[in-house]
């Protein structure tokens, strides 16, 4: 195998290594575990004479916006959590209060939470530190109540599953100082990056990814029985008869970019052909590469500036010496190969003391 091809196989190993250790968590969704503790319909809907289970989520509702002054049609949604349980305490937050909780009580995060790009960021952050301080369930405004939430208040945390895999921030619960609550607040900070794109920003520093993502990492090692968190699935979350939320129009922090996005799930055929255009050109270019290291001068030109670098950063000395004795050792080996041609070499007459006597040692 040529050395080139051997080098350039070493690289593409090396890079592959490290994408698959900065993205080995995102890999990880694409196996579909939510089932796994999923809440069953006997959880939810129990028989009339089965024996109640304790309640262990405080019986608190938590809906956040920028004022008390909700939009229109959110209203009867926010109106109907009110109605169906006024046993439960209800708390709207606003941005004042938010920002004046965070301060009083997690004052460590509030140069974090004022820094945040986006609103919809400190919406997200906040929801987390409500649940792991007070418990409760949190809703967001545009996800009505059709039925009574008590059954879900039976277990230590839930949240719900989303599409195509992972879990959504759309509605949570919790009892106060769960587990993987405060794993996701203590989680805030390390994700707080800027990822140029808006809506992939939003996604993966507080958002429904960013969330995946670390009960993924919470799954990893094994859970306690009292820490698992129960996953409610799409039928009990909408669009049933007996399922708990009904859902009016969100998505309000959504921005040109997020519509494109979601716009390429109606253009499947195009992306698969852009896919395979993209992949081709990549790989022709990864040809035209390997071609011009076979030729000589690429690699030469590779290895002298790799020589280059490590010399600035003082991994190799810069031996003028050593490196003209090397070339000096490449010109002699280059002589060698054309030892068939006739040389003329002077020896001096180690027999006559006179300096001025040389023996031709030549070929007549």
């Amino acid at each position: 195998m040529r050395q080139e091809l051997k080098y350039l196989i070493y690289s593409h190993l090396a890079i592959v290594v490290v994408l698959l250790y900065f993205t080995f968590d995102l890999l990880t969704l694409a196996i579909d575990d939510t089932f796994q503790d999923a809440l069953l319909d006997v959880d939810l809907n129990p028989p009339k004479d089965a024996a109640p289970k304790p309640q262990l989520i405080p019986k608190i509702i938590h809906q956040t916006y920028k004022t008390e002054d909700i939009p229109e049609h959110w209203r009867e949604g926010q109106q109907q959590c009110i109605d169906l349980h006024p046993d439960y305490e209800y708390k709207l937050w606003t941005d004042e209060t938010a920002r004046q909780f965070i301060k009083e009580e997690y004052g460590w995060f509030l140069d974090t939470f004022d820094g945040y790009r986006y609103p919809i960021e400190r919406a997200d952050a906040l929801r987390y530190f409500l649940l792991s301080h007070f418990g409760g369930i949190y809703i967001d405004l545009d996800d009505g109540c059709r039925r009574k939430l008590d059954p879900l208040l039976t277990v230590p945390a839930f949240a719900r599953k989303t599409a195509p895999t992972g879990i959504s921030n759309d509605v949570m619960g919790s009892v106060p100082r769960h587990p993987f609550f405060l794993k996701v607040i203590d989680s805030l900070k390390k994700y707080d990056r800027n990822w140029l794109v808006p809506y992939i920003t939003i996604m993966f520093s507080t958002g429904p990814l960013f969330v995946s993502v670390v009960w993924k990492q919470y799954k990893r090692w094994g859970v306690p029985q009292n820490g698992v968190v129960r996953i409610l699935q799409p039928a009990d979350y909408k669009k049933h008869v007996y399922s708990f939320f009904s859902i009016s129009q969100g998505s309000s922090w959504h921005l040109d970019d997020a519509n494109f996005i979601k716009s390429l799930a109606h253009h499947i055929l195009a992306c698969v052909v852009l896919g395979f255009i993209v992949a081709f050109l990549f790989l022709y270019a990864e040809y035209c590469f390997y071609c011009w290291l076979c030729s000589g001068g690429g690699a030469r030109r590779i290895g002298g500036a790799l020589k280059r670098a490590l010399v600035s950063v003082g991994i190799l000395s810069n031996n003028t010496s050593s490196s003209e004795s090397v070339e000096m050792s490449s010109k002699y080996r280059r002589l060698r190969k054309d030892s068939n041609l006739p040389v003329n070499i002077i020896m001096p007459d180690l027999e006559d003391n006179s300096s001025d006597h040389y023996t031709d040692l030549s070929d007549s």
